[in-house]
């Protein structure tokens, strides 16, 4: 019960519920049960009921997408949520298993928040990862302890919400000189952040106009020509030229990623609607597309964006590097070859290789498109290449009101705050929002709603600490957890080969005394 009770106060401090203050002592009756229970397979068993209800309230969204728009019946699409969440609920399983031995150790807590970061990371790369919703991000909203992001990514986050509640436990379930340490030492980490000054925000001296198109998820269901493109075509050019005048000076207008399937390259029709967009509002034009992969023979399709100059010509395209498992390709097709999408027409995307950064007035901007948001070590890259403002465009309208676009903007303010610079996030039916370098959210439009949302922000020029360097905080978190597990399982094996002897030896006094009474 502690275990499920972990579980179910995590669900509730992420969003919709968004009962962030829970975050910081929602992994205390996880703890406790993995401290005081002897049973590894108890420890093993409780923590994966914590995550199952974890997974299960925060990725239930799951089920309706893949009911509505991956053809799969009501059985299928249970059958496939709960694969997932019990995949996902494995990490926490192990994580009380192995947390349970390092416990025991005198020295053993300090290997706990550790151990959840490695666990963290294994999820975030694992197969084709899937990092949603790591605890780090409870801390978004607190600029002053989620500036440790710029150090060591999201993942120093995470480390915080375990690490918290360790010291807190750990002088009354161990009272030790070391535990008074450990808790003055992480008193003294979050004092500092929480106490040094924040430095002031960039004077937003740049203008863009993001584009909420609303377009039906039921686009993507229909036979898609050019006599069902120029209405649509028609209406988003009114939308957008109705509201962004000519520009004196270049601006930067964006249509997010939609259900349309626009084919820049090959279609004849989409480009003039583009090049229009570009010349008339004399702004660089950015939106998304479905290209090909040269010389594919329109076999190998690609989700991409394209970026234009104000006289309509082209100035980069951007493909899709991280692509969603079973929703834009099906990894391990030869095996899995029963498995279905879980959008229409996107299952056999081929992913992109490079992370392009554009050229544009006063800086460098790069593009991510949509599920790529929550992986951290691919947006810093973009960044890393000279990149000064990141543009997000997604398509979160599979989700319909679910908490899912939620969870998602969430995730993509803390893109912002690791690599201290401002996000543009244009979508198609919501959160289209401007996030400033605090993973403060500066202006939004409504969900549901098409709209255009004037965007004021500034290019960054400086790199952090994590966008240099990555994950460095995560890995050597990872070698410190397997170091300390190694330790705490060899000391079980020495501890149980040294009773095996203990008792061997002390056989022999007891049969020669019982010898001697006789």
């Amino acid at each position: 019960m502690l275990a499920a009770g972990s579980g179910a106060l995590l669900a509730l401090a992420f969003p919709k519920f968004n009962l962030l203050p829970l975050g910081m002592v929602a992994l205390l009756p996880l703890l406790i049960h993995v401290a005081r229970e002897a049973s590894g397979l108890r420890r093993f068993l409780g923590g994966f009921l914590g995550g199952t209800l974890f997974f299960a309230g925060t990725c239930y969204w799951l089920y309706p997408v893949q009911r509505e728009y991956g053809g799969l019946n009501a059985m299928e699409a249970s059958g496939v949520l709960l694969l997932l969440v019990v995949v996902m609920a494995l990490y926490w399983g192990i994580f009380g298993w192995l947390a349970g031995r390092c416990w025991k150790l005198s020295w053993g807590p300090l290997a706990v928040p550790f151990l959840w970061v490695a666990l963290e990371y294994a999820r975030a790369h694992a197969l084709t990862g899937f990092p949603w919703l790591l605890t780090g991000y409870l801390l978004t909203d607190y600029f002053p302890l989620a500036r440790l992001a710029r150090w060591t990514g999201v993942y120093g986050l995470s480390y915080l919400t375990v690490a918290i509640p360790v010291a807190i436990l750990w002088p009354f379930l161990k009272p030790s000189k070391l535990a008074a340490l450990h808790l003055l030492a992480l008193m003294g980490l979050v004092g500092a952040l929480a106490f040094i000054p924040v430095e002031a925000l960039p004077v937003a001296d740049q203008s863009a106009f993001l584009v909420q198109t609303n377009v039906p998820q039921q686009v993507a269901l229909e036979t898609w020509d050019s006599k069902t493109q120029s209405p649509l075509f028609e209406r988003l050019a009114k939308l957008t030229l109705d509201a962004v005048p000519e520009q004196k000076s270049p601006s930067l207008v964006v249509w997010p990623e939609m259900p349309a399937h626009f084919y820049f390259h090959e279609d004849g029709f989409t480009r003039p609607y583009a090049q229009r967009m570009a010349r008339q509002t004399n702004s660089h034009f950015l939106m998304g597309i479905v290209a090909f992969v040269p010389g594919s023979e329109r076999e190998k399709a690609l989700n991409s964006s394209v970026l234009l100059a104000p006289n309509g010509g082209l100035v980069s395209q951007y493909d899709k590097i991280h692509l969603v498992p079973f929703g834009e390709y099906v990894p391990w097709r030869e095996r899995l070859s029963f498995a279905s999408s879980l959008t229409a027409e996107v299952s056999d995307f081929t992913a992109g290789r490079k992370h392009v950064v554009s050229p544009i007035p006063g800086g460098q901007l790069a593009t991510f498109i949509c599920y790529e948001a929550i992986f951290p070590d691919l947006i810093r890259r973009f960044v890393n290449n000279g990149a000064g403002v990141l543009v997000n465009l997604s398509n979160d309208g599979w989700f319909g009101d679910s908490a899912a676009r939620h969870q998602h903007l969430l995730m993509a303010r803390m893109r912002a705050i690791e690599n201290d610079r401002y996000v543009l996030r244009a979508t198609n039916t919501g959160m289209t929002a401007v996030i400033a370098p605090n993973g403060k959210i500066v202006s939004e439009l409504p969900p549901d709603k098409s709209g255009v949302l004037k965007a004021s922000w500034a290019f960054g020029t400086t790199k952090t600490f994590y966008t240099e360097y990555g994950d460095l905080f995560a890995m050597g978190s990872s070698g410190l957890a397997l170091l300390g597990c190694l330790f705490a399982l060899a000391q079980r094996e020495e501890g149980a080969v040294r009773g095996k002897r203990g008792g061997a030896k002390s056989a022999n006094p007891l049969k020669k005394a019982d010898k001697k009474r006789k």
